[in-house]
């Protein structure tokens, strides 16, 4: 396999591992793509280029998606580590009280 078609299949793993959440997988794909990328000649081809740019923008676009769908998991774990810990309350606008806030009515009494 040529340099160039082993840097197209190590993106295209990495795309694969980034959808599956294989985060071992996306690790090591990630040493190799860094390494092929290294021993890749330049190219001076604009198709090529072009080819290779879109796949990084697109495994850029699946890695933010992942970063966010992390960041989610990771809120709603503490969401729920929150309600198990006791009372969960609103404000008026919807939004969660801290631990430990006073309420108005709590000082009224």
């Amino acid at each position: 396999m040529s340099d160039l078609a082993t840097v197209e299949a190590l993106m295209d793993s990495l795309q694969r591992a980034l959808i599956r959440a294989d985060y071992t997988a996306l690790q090591q794909v990630t040493a190799q793509l860094e390494a092929a990328l290294a021993d890749l000649p330049p190219q001076r081809d604009r198709a090529v280029l072009e080819r290779l740019r879109r796949k990084a923008d697109r495994n850029a676009a699946c890695a933010l998606a992942a970063g966010r769908g992390v960041r989610a998991a990771l809120n709603r774990l503490m969401e729920i580590r929150q309600a198990a810990a006791g009372l969960v309350t609103y404000d008026e606008n919807g939004k969660r009280t801290g631990h430990g806030a006073v309420s108005g009515l709590h000082r009224r009494f």
